[in-house]
């Protein structure tokens, strides 16, 4: 039997303009959760959308290792995947969100993906079968990802309901068992918490 609890705890206002929701995932003996990817969607969609920044998302291939390990973006995000080891990759996904394949590359080239369909999209490696990375394709900006301590802070979102969904690639369950209702609320900082199973193989490496 698989539990999740959420808990919504009101703090004194930090700053009666911006909202901040701290976020807080804990497996199921109380282990922080690296790499877990929590997501706020309004049904005013205007609430979805945030001024793009500067930064763009990237995968890079470093020790025979896709970092991070999980990386979340926004649809429609293009991808860029620097090769910085001293030898060529050769990366693909059969995903159905987004299946590609790159021929081998090397540092001296430049890969670049877009994503244009939400989703899950498990990357590999044709040469190097241990390389496994996940780009998780989101259709709102309200994101955050979980570091080392299983914690997290959304900043700048709008007051209003959402739906939060979780995910993390070694869930036990289906991520949709995950998802919640919250109310944003002006000039109040909130914490969102939750308790989840992870498949016991795979905890260690990428709790």
């Amino acid at each position: 039997m698989k539990h999740i609890f959420l808990i919504l705890s009101l703090l004194l206002p930090f700053n009666a303009l911006a909202e901040t929701v701290k976020i807080n995932v804990l497996d199921n003996v109380g282990e922080p959760v690296n790499n877990a990817v929590v997501s706020f969607y309004s049904d005013d969609k205007s609430k979805n959308n945030l001024p793009q920044g500067v930064e763009k998302p990237v995968m890079v291939q470093q020790g025979q290792e896709f970092v991070p390990h999980v990386l979340p973006i926004r649809l429609g995000s293009s991808v860029d995947f620097p090769n910085k080891d001293n030898f060529r990759h050769m990366i693909y996904s059969f995903s159905k969100p987004k299946r590609f394949e790159v021929q081998l590359y090397g540092g001296e080239d430049q890969v670049i993906v877009n994503f244009d369909k939400p989703g899950v999209v498990t990357l590999g490696c044709n040469i190097h079968d241990n390389m496994l990375g996940y780009i998780y394709v989101l259709e709102t900006d309200n994101f955050v990802k979980t570091d080392e301590t299983g914690k997290s802070e959304l900043t700048g979102i709008a007051p209003g309901t959402y739906t939060v969904s979780l995910w993390h690639p070694d869930l036990s369950d289906n991520a949709e068992k995950y998802d919640r209702e919250v109310t944003i609320v002006n000039g109040e900082n909130q914490t969102v918490e939750f308790s989840v199973n992870l498949k016991p193989t795979l905890t260690l490496k990428n709790r």
